[in-house]
């Protein structure tokens, strides 16, 4: 017992982040999935929908080379206050659009393509941010606890984003995406 508060104590600062990252990183995945879900509704076609996910790796993929570079040279913490704070206001831009029936899939093309520029640059200053938070003989748990948080965001984003727009729509799967991007913004700037 004794040596688990230690373990808690010593990685105070990186599973406060751990958390609320990973909760907003499932409110993103959420909204994600529903629009994937919307576009094919509205298109009908599968490669327009397929295009989305082009246009969200395609800058992260071009971009991740030069985003080391950049992640180094910036404040990490503000790095990843801009990227969550631009995610938030594509996604209010998502919701505006949608509520005035002008939501088009060339919106969403674009969207995905900042999110993808956004998540480049996030990356990187994410994982300083975790190494400089963890002492390195934790390195391994962290590593696992991060790769347990990725993939169960990968499980749970499709089930809880078709459960919430089956019963209360795509507008509670935005509410909650930007509850949680509030959640981990406040947490960030208040006490990591």
């Amino acid at each position: 017992m004794r040596s688990f508060k230690v373990l808690i104590r010593e990685l105070r600062g990186f599973l406060i982040l751990w958390l609320t990252q990973s909760f907003s990183a499932l409110g993103s995945a959420m909204t994600n999935f529903a629009l994937i879900v919307w576009s094919y509704q509205a298109q009908g076609s599968a490669l327009t929908t397929a295009l989305l996910s082009v246009c969200s790796y395609t800058p992260y993929v071009l971009l991740s080379v030069f985003a080391g570079v950049a992640g180094d040279r910036l404040s990490k913490k503000r790095t990843m206050l801009v990227c969550d704070s631009t995610a938030a206001i594509t996604t209010c831009l998502v919701w505006l659009l949608m509520i005035s029936g002008r939501l088009a899939i060339w919106h969403l093309y674009v969207i995905n393509a900042v999110s993808g520029v956004m998540n480049a640059l996030q990356q990187p200053a994410s994982e300083v941010t975790v190494t400089m938070l963890t002492p390195a003989k934790y390195y391994q748990r962290v590593g696992g606890l991060r790769a347990f948080s990725n993939s169960l965001v990968t499980l749970l984003a499709p089930v809880l984003a078709t459960a919430v727009l089956g019963f209360w729509g795509i507008g509670a799967v935005i509410f909650f995406d930007l509850a949680s991007f509030l959640f981990a913004f406040v947490t960030l700037v208040c006490f990591i």
